[in-house]
Protein backbone atom coordinates (compact mmCIF):
# COMPACT_ATOMS: atom_id res chain seq x y z
CA UNK A 1 0.00 0.00 0.00
CA UNK A 2 0.79 3.62 -0.62
CA UNK A 3 1.37 5.59 2.34
CA UNK A 4 -0.08 8.73 1.43
CA UNK A 5 -0.38 10.41 5.18
CA UNK A 6 0.87 14.38 5.38
CA UNK A 7 4.16 14.55 6.61
CA UNK A 8 6.59 17.54 6.85
CA UNK A 9 9.76 17.41 4.96
CA UNK A 10 12.55 19.30 6.15
CA UNK A 11 15.10 20.02 3.95
CA UNK A 12 16.79 23.15 2.80
CA UNK A 13 14.89 25.05 5.10
CA UNK A 14 11.54 24.15 3.80
CA UNK A 15 8.29 22.53 4.82
CA UNK A 16 6.70 20.29 2.50
CA UNK A 17 3.58 18.78 2.89
CA UNK A 18 1.04 16.32 0.31
CA UNK A 19 -1.79 17.99 -1.32
CA UNK A 20 -4.72 18.06 0.90
CA UNK A 21 -6.88 16.36 -1.58
CA UNK A 22 -5.32 13.51 -0.96
CA UNK A 23 -4.84 13.73 2.95
CA UNK A 24 -9.01 13.77 2.35
CA UNK A 25 -8.74 10.72 0.71
CA UNK A 26 -6.76 9.26 3.57
CA UNK A 27 -9.01 10.76 6.38
CA UNK A 28 -12.27 9.32 4.46
CA UNK A 29 -11.07 6.12 4.07
CA UNK A 30 -9.73 6.06 7.44
CA UNK A 31 -13.06 7.05 8.89
CA UNK A 32 -14.48 3.71 9.00
CA UNK A 33 -12.09 1.77 10.80
CA UNK A 34 -12.12 2.15 14.63
CA UNK A 35 -8.77 2.76 16.81
CA UNK A 36 -10.68 2.61 19.69
CA UNK A 37 -11.48 0.19 22.01
CA UNK A 38 -14.83 -1.58 21.59
CA UNK A 39 -17.10 -1.66 24.69
CA UNK A 40 -19.87 -2.95 25.74
CA UNK A 41 -23.48 -2.57 22.47
CA UNK A 42 -26.67 -0.96 24.08
CA UNK A 43 -29.68 -0.63 22.51
CA UNK A 44 -30.22 1.87 20.28
CA UNK A 45 -33.18 4.46 19.33
CA UNK A 46 -31.36 7.13 17.34
CA UNK A 47 -32.29 9.81 19.08
CA UNK A 48 -28.20 11.80 20.00
CA UNK A 49 -28.17 15.08 21.45
CA UNK A 50 -26.28 17.07 24.52
CA UNK A 51 -28.03 17.26 27.38
CA UNK A 52 -28.01 21.18 28.72
CA UNK A 53 -27.96 21.29 33.08
CA UNK A 54 -27.91 24.80 34.74
CA UNK A 55 -24.46 24.34 35.63
CA UNK A 56 -21.29 22.59 33.88
CA UNK A 57 -17.69 21.65 34.60
CA UNK A 58 -15.18 21.58 32.00
CA UNK A 59 -11.92 19.80 32.02
CA UNK A 60 -9.19 19.84 29.60
CA UNK A 61 -6.17 17.18 29.93
CA UNK A 62 -2.97 16.95 27.51
CA UNK A 63 -0.43 14.97 27.60
CA UNK A 64 1.80 15.80 24.78
CA UNK A 65 5.33 14.26 24.40
CA UNK A 66 7.02 17.27 22.80
CA UNK A 67 10.00 17.67 19.96
CA UNK A 68 11.90 21.32 19.21
CA UNK A 69 14.00 21.31 16.34
CA UNK A 70 14.24 17.45 16.28
CA UNK A 71 15.40 16.51 19.67
CA UNK A 72 13.03 15.18 22.26
CA UNK A 73 12.28 17.41 25.31
CA UNK A 74 9.93 16.31 27.48
CA UNK A 75 6.68 15.32 28.26
CA UNK A 76 4.26 18.53 28.51
CA UNK A 77 1.10 18.35 31.03
CA UNK A 78 -2.15 20.66 31.27
CA UNK A 79 -5.24 20.89 33.20
CA UNK A 80 -7.62 22.94 32.59
CA UNK A 81 -10.72 23.02 34.70
CA UNK A 82 -13.69 25.81 34.17
CA UNK A 83 -16.56 26.25 35.83
CA UNK A 84 -19.68 28.09 34.68
CA UNK A 85 -23.62 28.77 35.73
CA UNK A 86 -26.16 29.31 32.63
CA UNK A 87 -27.16 32.93 32.40
CA UNK A 88 -29.43 32.20 29.14
CA UNK A 89 -30.41 28.78 27.47
CA UNK A 90 -27.09 27.16 26.43
CA UNK A 91 -25.00 29.68 27.69
CA UNK A 92 -22.95 29.73 30.34
CA UNK A 93 -20.08 32.14 32.06
CA UNK A 94 -17.82 31.00 34.39
CA UNK A 95 -14.19 30.85 34.82
CA UNK A 96 -11.26 28.59 33.75
CA UNK A 97 -8.37 27.83 35.77
CA UNK A 98 -5.18 26.72 34.28
CA UNK A 99 -2.70 24.73 35.66
CA UNK A 100 0.09 24.31 33.55
CA UNK A 101 2.71 22.42 35.34
CA UNK A 102 1.30 19.71 37.50
CA UNK A 103 3.71 20.20 40.42
CA UNK A 104 2.96 18.97 43.60
CA UNK A 105 5.81 19.39 46.64
CA UNK A 106 4.71 16.71 49.22
CA UNK A 107 5.36 19.53 52.23
CA UNK A 108 3.41 22.42 50.19
CA UNK A 109 -0.84 22.91 50.29
CA UNK A 110 -2.22 23.69 47.65
CA UNK A 111 -1.70 23.24 44.00
CA UNK A 112 -0.94 26.41 42.12
CA UNK A 113 -2.83 27.91 39.24
CA UNK A 114 -0.55 29.47 36.77
CA UNK A 115 -3.54 31.59 35.44
CA UNK A 116 -7.11 32.33 35.55
CA UNK A 117 -9.80 33.66 32.99
CA UNK A 118 -13.05 33.97 32.56
CA UNK A 119 -15.20 33.35 29.82
CA UNK A 120 -18.84 32.55 28.07
CA UNK A 121 -19.32 29.09 26.73
CA UNK A 122 -22.48 28.44 24.27
CA UNK A 123 -23.42 25.04 23.55
CA UNK A 124 -26.49 23.66 22.06
CA UNK A 125 -28.20 19.61 21.85
CA UNK A 126 -26.05 19.65 18.74
CA UNK A 127 -22.85 21.56 18.80
CA UNK A 128 -20.35 21.84 21.44
CA UNK A 129 -18.49 24.64 22.69
CA UNK A 130 -18.76 28.29 21.26
CA UNK A 131 -17.79 31.49 23.47
CA UNK A 132 -14.98 34.03 23.96
CA UNK A 133 -12.64 31.75 26.32
CA UNK A 134 -9.60 30.37 24.87
CA UNK A 135 -10.98 27.06 26.73
CA UNK A 136 -11.77 23.81 25.48
CA UNK A 137 -9.33 23.91 22.19
CA UNK A 138 -11.54 22.69 20.29
CA UNK A 139 -15.10 24.70 19.22
CA UNK A 140 -18.09 24.69 17.47
CA UNK A 141 -17.61 21.06 17.71
CA UNK A 142 -20.30 17.71 16.52
CA UNK A 143 -22.61 19.37 14.48
CA UNK A 144 -24.83 16.64 15.25
CA UNK A 145 -27.28 16.23 12.85
CA UNK A 146 -31.04 16.52 13.49
CA UNK A 147 -33.16 13.85 14.24
CA UNK A 148 -32.57 10.40 14.43
CA UNK A 149 -29.19 8.75 13.47
CA UNK A 150 -28.49 5.06 12.22
CA UNK A 151 -25.29 3.60 13.48
CA UNK A 152 -22.89 4.09 10.79
CA UNK A 153 -23.98 7.11 9.72
CA UNK A 154 -21.38 9.89 8.77
CA UNK A 155 -21.67 13.95 8.04
CA UNK A 156 -19.52 16.75 7.74
CA UNK A 157 -18.94 19.51 9.60
CA UNK A 158 -16.98 22.70 9.77
CA UNK A 159 -15.39 23.33 13.37
CA UNK A 160 -12.25 25.61 15.08
CA UNK A 161 -9.51 24.38 16.88
CA UNK A 162 -7.04 26.62 19.00
CA UNK A 163 -3.69 25.89 18.17
CA UNK A 164 -1.31 27.31 20.83
CA UNK A 165 1.64 25.32 21.12
CA UNK A 166 4.50 28.00 23.46
CA UNK A 167 0.95 29.20 24.90
CA UNK A 168 1.03 32.72 23.63
CA UNK A 169 -1.18 35.20 24.87
CA UNK A 170 -3.63 34.99 21.27
CA UNK A 171 -3.56 31.79 19.96
CA UNK A 172 -4.14 30.75 16.69
CA UNK A 173 -7.74 30.25 15.92
CA UNK A 174 -7.90 27.77 12.67
CA UNK A 175 -10.74 26.24 10.72
CA UNK A 176 -11.19 22.77 10.18
CA UNK A 177 -13.52 20.26 8.66
CA UNK A 178 -14.21 17.19 10.51
CA UNK A 179 -15.63 14.30 9.06
CA UNK A 180 -17.79 12.04 11.51
CA UNK A 181 -19.37 9.02 12.36
CA UNK A 182 -21.88 7.62 14.41
CA UNK A 183 -20.73 3.86 15.91
CA UNK A 184 -24.52 3.22 18.07
CA UNK A 185 -24.65 2.99 21.68
CA UNK A 186 -22.55 1.43 23.82
CA UNK A 187 -22.24 0.61 27.97
CA UNK A 188 -19.14 3.50 29.11
CA UNK A 189 -17.80 3.14 33.06
CA UNK A 190 -22.06 1.22 33.66
CA UNK A 191 -23.85 4.67 31.67
CA UNK A 192 -24.88 3.88 28.68
CA UNK A 193 -23.48 6.19 25.77
CA UNK A 194 -23.65 7.14 21.88
CA UNK A 195 -20.17 7.04 20.01
CA UNK A 196 -19.05 9.27 17.82
CA UNK A 197 -15.93 8.92 15.56
CA UNK A 198 -14.45 12.25 14.44
CA UNK A 199 -11.40 13.06 12.13
CA UNK A 200 -9.69 15.89 10.91
CA UNK A 201 -6.50 17.56 9.31
CA UNK A 202 -5.06 20.86 10.11
CA UNK A 203 -3.50 23.24 8.42
CA UNK A 204 -2.06 26.51 8.10
CA UNK A 205 -1.30 28.74 6.14
CA UNK A 206 -4.97 28.21 4.59
CA UNK A 207 -4.78 27.25 0.92
CA UNK A 208 -6.13 29.63 -1.28
CA UNK A 209 -10.18 29.86 -1.65
CA UNK A 210 -12.49 32.01 -4.67
CA UNK A 211 -15.22 31.31 -2.09
CA UNK A 212 -16.29 34.73 -0.40
CA UNK A 213 -17.74 32.88 2.62
CA UNK A 214 -14.61 30.83 3.46
CA UNK A 215 -13.46 31.68 6.66
CA UNK A 216 -10.81 33.87 7.19
CA UNK A 217 -8.10 33.58 9.97
CA UNK A 218 -6.73 36.69 11.76
CA UNK A 219 -3.45 35.84 13.53
CA UNK A 220 -0.17 38.55 13.87
CA UNK A 221 1.53 35.64 16.24
CA UNK A 222 4.85 33.91 15.44
CA UNK A 223 3.27 30.52 13.78
CA UNK A 224 3.93 30.34 10.38
CA UNK A 225 2.78 26.79 9.37
CA UNK A 226 0.86 24.31 10.94
CA UNK A 227 0.54 20.82 9.51
CA UNK A 228 -1.33 17.84 11.81
CA UNK A 229 -3.93 15.20 11.96
CA UNK A 230 -6.16 14.73 14.97
CA UNK A 231 -9.08 11.70 15.68
CA UNK A 232 -11.62 12.20 18.24
CA UNK A 233 -13.44 9.98 19.81
CA UNK A 234 -16.82 11.52 21.36
CA UNK A 235 -19.13 9.34 23.97
CA UNK A 236 -22.26 11.22 24.93
CA UNK A 237 -23.83 10.00 27.81
CA UNK A 238 -27.55 9.48 28.02
CA UNK A 239 -27.77 9.90 32.13
CA UNK A 240 -25.77 11.12 35.04
CA UNK A 241 -23.47 13.91 36.02
CA UNK A 242 -21.15 12.69 33.54
CA UNK A 243 -22.37 15.02 30.17
CA UNK A 244 -19.64 13.75 27.60
CA UNK A 245 -16.29 12.65 27.41
CA UNK A 246 -13.68 13.48 24.25
CA UNK A 247 -10.57 11.54 23.73
CA UNK A 248 -8.18 13.71 20.82
CA UNK A 249 -5.04 11.71 19.98
CA UNK A 250 -2.54 14.13 18.08
CA UNK A 251 -0.10 14.69 16.06
CA UNK A 252 1.16 18.21 14.78
CA UNK A 253 4.11 19.75 13.77
CA UNK A 254 4.69 23.61 13.79
CA UNK A 255 7.43 26.03 12.16
CA UNK A 256 7.77 29.68 13.80
CA UNK A 257 8.84 32.90 12.39
CA UNK A 258 12.47 32.22 13.88
CA UNK A 259 12.99 29.07 11.78
CA UNK A 260 12.50 26.77 14.61
CA UNK A 261 10.09 24.00 14.80
CA UNK A 262 8.05 21.72 17.35
CA UNK A 263 6.42 18.36 17.34
CA UNK A 264 4.12 17.19 19.64
CA UNK A 265 2.45 13.67 19.52
CA UNK A 266 -0.15 12.27 22.41
CA UNK A 267 -3.39 12.78 23.67
CA UNK A 268 -5.84 15.45 25.24
CA UNK A 269 -9.00 14.89 26.90
CA UNK A 270 -12.23 17.10 27.67
CA UNK A 271 -15.12 16.10 30.09
CA UNK A 272 -17.89 17.89 30.73
CA UNK A 273 -19.89 17.25 33.58
CA UNK A 274 -23.05 19.61 35.48
CA UNK A 275 -26.45 19.11 36.80
CA UNK A 276 -28.22 21.47 39.09
CA UNK A 277 -26.16 24.12 40.79
CA UNK A 278 -25.64 22.92 44.81
CA UNK A 279 -24.26 26.22 45.58
CA UNK A 280 -28.12 27.40 47.06
CA UNK A 281 -27.37 23.99 49.38
CA UNK A 282 -24.03 24.95 50.10
CA UNK A 283 -24.05 28.78 50.90
CA UNK A 284 -26.75 27.69 53.67
CA UNK A 285 -24.76 25.29 55.31
CA UNK A 286 -21.66 27.25 55.28
CA UNK A 287 -24.15 30.33 56.82
CA UNK A 288 -25.77 28.15 59.18
CA UNK A 289 -22.04 26.97 60.57
CA UNK A 290 -20.73 30.04 60.68
CA UNK A 291 -23.47 31.10 63.04
CA UNK A 292 -24.95 34.80 63.67
CA UNK A 293 -22.04 35.22 65.48
CA UNK A 294 -19.49 34.88 62.95
CA UNK A 295 -15.96 36.00 62.43
CA UNK A 296 -15.79 39.47 61.75
CA UNK A 297 -15.82 40.48 58.31
CA UNK A 298 -16.50 37.44 56.50
CA UNK A 299 -19.02 37.43 53.31
CA UNK A 300 -20.67 34.87 51.85
CA UNK A 301 -22.00 35.21 48.23
CA UNK A 302 -22.49 33.00 45.08
CA UNK A 303 -20.77 33.71 41.71
CA UNK A 304 -20.84 31.93 38.70
CA UNK A 305 -17.91 29.82 39.64
CA UNK A 306 -19.61 28.61 43.05
CA UNK A 307 -19.96 29.86 46.31
CA UNK A 308 -17.17 32.34 47.51
CA UNK A 309 -16.36 32.90 51.12
CA UNK A 310 -14.65 36.38 51.68
CA UNK A 311 -12.40 37.33 54.68
CA UNK A 312 -11.61 40.89 54.19
CA UNK A 313 -8.71 43.01 56.12
CA UNK A 314 -6.30 40.12 57.20
CA UNK A 315 -3.62 41.01 59.25
CA UNK A 316 -0.47 40.21 58.21
CA UNK A 317 3.00 41.64 59.02
CA UNK A 318 3.81 44.50 56.24
CA UNK A 319 4.72 43.34 53.13
CA UNK A 320 5.21 40.15 54.15
CA UNK A 321 2.73 36.69 53.83
CA UNK A 322 3.47 36.02 58.10
CA UNK A 323 -0.29 36.17 59.43
CA UNK A 324 -0.70 38.13 63.06
CA UNK A 325 -1.84 35.57 65.57
CA UNK A 326 -4.59 36.98 66.78
CA UNK A 327 -6.32 35.73 62.99
CA UNK A 328 -6.91 32.41 64.41
CA UNK A 329 -9.68 32.03 65.73
CA UNK A 330 -11.54 33.52 62.50
CA UNK A 331 -9.80 31.17 60.80
CA UNK A 332 -10.41 28.34 62.92
CA UNK A 333 -14.60 29.50 62.45
CA UNK A 334 -13.78 29.05 58.67
CA UNK A 335 -12.43 25.80 58.41
CA UNK A 336 -15.28 24.75 61.01
CA UNK A 337 -17.86 25.47 58.13
CA UNK A 338 -15.91 24.19 55.26
CA UNK A 339 -14.55 21.09 56.20
CA UNK A 340 -17.88 19.18 56.27
CA UNK A 341 -18.60 19.76 52.66
CA UNK A 342 -18.64 16.61 50.15
CA UNK A 343 -17.46 16.36 46.75
CA UNK A 344 -16.10 19.93 46.28
CA UNK A 345 -12.60 21.70 46.43
CA UNK A 346 -11.33 24.69 47.36
CA UNK A 347 -9.79 27.63 45.82
CA UNK A 348 -7.97 30.10 48.09
CA UNK A 349 -7.31 33.16 45.75
CA UNK A 350 -4.86 35.49 47.38
CA UNK A 351 -5.77 39.84 46.73
CA UNK A 352 -3.20 42.46 47.70
CA UNK A 353 -3.37 46.44 47.30
CA UNK A 354 -2.12 47.97 44.22
CA UNK A 355 1.00 49.10 46.37
CA UNK A 356 4.49 48.28 44.36
CA UNK A 357 5.56 46.68 41.20
CA UNK A 358 2.79 44.04 39.97
CA UNK A 359 5.41 41.32 39.96
CA UNK A 360 5.66 41.99 43.36
CA UNK A 361 1.72 42.28 44.13
CA UNK A 362 1.12 38.91 42.50
CA UNK A 363 4.35 37.23 44.33
CA UNK A 364 2.84 38.12 47.85
CA UNK A 365 -0.69 37.16 46.76
CA UNK A 366 0.15 33.88 46.12
CA UNK A 367 2.29 33.39 49.35
CA UNK A 368 -0.65 34.71 51.28
CA UNK A 369 -3.03 32.64 49.69
CA UNK A 370 -0.39 29.58 50.56
CA UNK A 371 -0.52 30.74 54.20
CA UNK A 372 -4.07 30.39 54.57
CA UNK A 373 -4.46 27.22 52.68
CA UNK A 374 -2.06 25.75 55.17
CA UNK A 375 -4.08 27.09 57.91
CA UNK A 376 -6.98 25.54 56.93
CA UNK A 377 -5.30 22.13 56.37
CA UNK A 378 -4.14 22.62 59.73
CA UNK A 379 -7.52 22.68 60.69
CA UNK A 380 -9.13 19.83 58.75
CA UNK A 381 -9.64 20.59 55.61
CA UNK A 382 -7.82 17.94 52.92
CA UNK A 383 -4.63 19.04 51.51
CA UNK A 384 -5.09 17.13 48.28
CA UNK A 385 -8.68 19.59 48.22
CA UNK A 386 -7.09 22.79 48.28
CA UNK A 387 -5.85 24.70 44.95
CA UNK A 388 -4.17 28.32 45.53
CA UNK A 389 -4.21 31.35 43.14
CA UNK A 390 -2.56 34.74 43.41
CA UNK A 391 -4.14 37.54 41.79
CA UNK A 392 -2.15 40.88 42.93
CA UNK A 393 -3.86 44.45 42.73
CA UNK A 394 -5.68 43.32 39.58
CA UNK A 395 -8.88 42.66 41.17
CA UNK A 396 -9.76 45.67 43.87
CA UNK A 397 -13.16 45.89 45.45
CA UNK A 398 -12.61 49.78 46.84
CA UNK A 399 -10.05 52.44 46.12
CA UNK A 400 -6.58 52.15 46.88
CA UNK A 401 -6.29 55.61 47.61
CA UNK A 402 -7.18 55.57 50.96
CA UNK A 403 -5.55 53.30 54.11
CA UNK A 404 -9.29 51.91 54.43
CA UNK A 405 -9.84 51.11 50.68
CA UNK A 406 -6.28 49.53 50.57
CA UNK A 407 -6.85 47.52 53.77
CA UNK A 408 -9.88 46.13 51.97
CA UNK A 409 -8.00 45.01 49.06
CA UNK A 410 -5.79 42.68 51.25
CA UNK A 411 -8.60 39.80 51.49
CA UNK A 412 -8.31 36.23 50.78
CA UNK A 413 -11.27 34.46 48.52
CA UNK A 414 -12.25 30.70 49.28
CA UNK A 415 -14.25 29.46 45.99
CA UNK A 416 -16.18 26.20 46.89
CA UNK A 417 -16.17 24.39 43.50
CA UNK A 418 -18.54 21.38 42.71
CA UNK A 419 -16.83 18.50 41.56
Amino acid sequence: MVDRSPRISYYTGMIRARPPQRMLKLVTAILFTSAATMLNAAPDDGAVALRMPSRIRVSERSNLSVSEDGRYVGLFTREVSGYASQRDRGEYSGRFFVYEKLRRDAHEVGRLIDRSTTGTLRFSSNTLFHGDAPYPYLQDFLALPRGPIAPGAAWEGSAWILVNPRRAEVPLRLPVTVLYEYRGRETWNGVTAARIEARFATRYPLPPSDDPDAPVVDYSGDLTLVQGAHHVTVMLLDSGTQLAFLRDTVHERYRFADGSTMEVRGHVLIFLSGGDPAAPRISAAIEERLGPDRARDVSVDRTDVGVRLTIEALRFLPDQAVLLPDEGPRLSGIAGALAPLQGVRFLVVGHTADVGTAESQEALSVERARIIAEELARRGISRDAIDIEGRGGTEPVAANETEAGRSRNRRVEIYVLEE
